[in-house]
Order: C-alpha cells, then structure tokens, then sequence
C-alpha cells in the first residue's frame, strides 16, 4: 500500500502511541496520558487511518506492534523530543535577553574565553550569540545593526571605538619550514579585504624583498592549514594559530612587522545594561 506524502502527525496521537509502547498496553497507555482507554483505542485508529499502515495485531487478547508499529514508535520518539526542543528555545527566545557579539579569530581566542565565562556567571539569563568572522564584514553588521558589539581591527569613530589590544604581527611558518634567501617568498595569505595581507606586502616591498603568492584562502582556516603544510609563510598575530608554529624575523632574513590594534565598538541602538556589562568587561581587560 502506497502512503500519503503529505501526512501531517498530530503530537497528541504520537505521545499515545509511544506511552502504550512504554507500558505494554492501551490500558496501561491511557493511565499516563491521562485519557480513556476508549479515547486511546479511537486515536490509534485515526492514526491508522492517518497513515494508511496496520499499526497493530491481534495476538490472543494482546494487540501487538507491527513492524510498521515499531518503526512509526522510534519516529515518535524523535519527533516528540524535537517538539519539546522546540518549545524550550521559544521560551528562551522570549524570556532571555541577548547579546550579539562578533570578534576576528585571533583575538576572540585570545581574550574571550574567560570574559565570556565570567560574564555567563554574572548575567545567567542572556544568551549570547557570537559572530567570528572578518573586521571588515563585522563591522558591517555592527553598521546594519546585527551586532551590539564587535571587536576588529577597524577604526571607527561613528561608534565610539576604543583600543583594547596592541599585538605584534609576526611571520608564522610551519617548525619544519626552512626559508631559502635566493628565492623569492613563499606567501599564504588570506584574500582582499585583509589587513594582514597588506602588512605582508608592505614590508616586503619597502624592503626591497621579492615574493610570490603560493596560496590565497578566503578564510583563516585556509591559511593554518598552508602553513601547516609548509607551502609557505604568512603575516599575522601568533594567537591566530592552534598548532606550533615557528617564528620567523630579522635572524631569518625577513623584515619586522607592526603592531596590530583592535578596537572594541558599540553598536548605535544597544546601550542595554546587559550589553554594556559586557562592553565593560572587555574594555577592563584591555592590555
């Protein structure tokens, strides 16, 4: 028998099917759910019916599961567990206040954990919802108003930006890469708009160095996965990198790289106590 594509489950019929499984019996199904044995007998046929699939059999006085019982009761547990799941984020969505917080890689590792750990202790209401990406794409949502606060590399007086961290910018190779004087570097980079490409490229050519582009990756994973493999070297903050790294400077033959600045921003329309709390935190951990 061929079955409806467009069968849509009622909850009520799923818990009941899944209370008789739990309990061995329709009578034993309408005591959990509160029901009539009669009342739990007519659901089970309209989901039958619903369905177009024998659910049970008759064994003696026994009504048993089918196969096709069987499969719909383990469905019904999922789909009764999504529904719950459901329910609790619309709650939260409603109860909770939120803060939406965006950071570039290097310096979300490096500075958030334990502020977002205290913070979590201090407003145990609020969910936060952390955007990790690029400060040029971060500072355009902060801009369009889909974030409250954002950390990046970008200036902006228009939202109040103040420094929080100066790092060094350094040349990260793989522990294994050896870089040859005669040739020309080797460079893993990410792509335009990057502040740390342009770092890279202005040192070199104000030395006088010359280089080729090996990789260009659209994202910093792109970028530790090349240098990892060797195929390279990059210019950015050592924080930016989980596995070892080596670093290469003037002893290396490469020229020395700036400091990077980033500034915490706070969006036009969220000066709510609890996103200031966290602004605040942030600002106090400023190096």
């Amino acid at each position: 028998m061929c079955l409806a594509m467009d069968v849509d489950f009622h909850i009520s019929q799923l818990r009941t099917l899944r209370a008789i499984y739990e309990t061995g019996s329709f009578e034993g199904a309408a005591q959990k759910v509160g029901r009539t044995q009669s009342a739990v007998t007519q659901q089970m046929q309209k989901l039958e019916s619903l369905t177009g699939v024998q659910l049970f059999r008759q064994v003696g006085r026994k009504r048993e599961f089918t196969p096709a019982g069987l499969t719909l009761v383990n469905y019904a547990r999922e789909i009764l567990s999504m529904s719950r799941f459901a329910m609790a984020a619309l709650t939260q969505s409603v109860q909770q206040d939120v803060v939406q917080l965006g950071a570039p890689q290097e310096i979300a590792e490096r500075l958030l954990p334990d502020i977002l750990a205290e913070y979590a202790r201090a407003w145990p209401s609020v969910r936060a919802v952390i955007h990790v990406g690029r400060s040029p794409d971060l500072m355009t949502m902060l801009q369009d108003g889909l974030l409250d606060i954002t950390l990046s590399t970008r200036r902006s007086e228009l939202f109040g930006g103040t420094r929080i961290a100066s790092i060094p910018a350094c040349w990260l190779a793989a522990p294994h890469f050896r870089l040859d004087r005669q040739m020309p570097v080797p460079l893993v980079l990410a792509d335009e708009p990057s502040m740390f490409r342009q770092i890279a490229f202005d040192a070199l050519d104000i030395n006088g160095y010359s280089y080729i582009e090996r990789v260009t990756s659209p994202s910093l994973a792109g970028v530790r996965l090349s240098v990892a493999a060797g195929l390279g070297i990059t210019a950015r903050t050592e924080s930016a990198f989980f596995s070892a790294t080596r670093i290469l400077g003037p002893d290396d033959g490469l020229p020395s790289l700036p400091l990077v600045n980033y500034y915490a921003h706070l969006g036009k329309q969220a000066d709510q106590p609890h996103v200031r709390f966290l602004l605040d935190m942030i600002l106090a951990s400023k190096d």
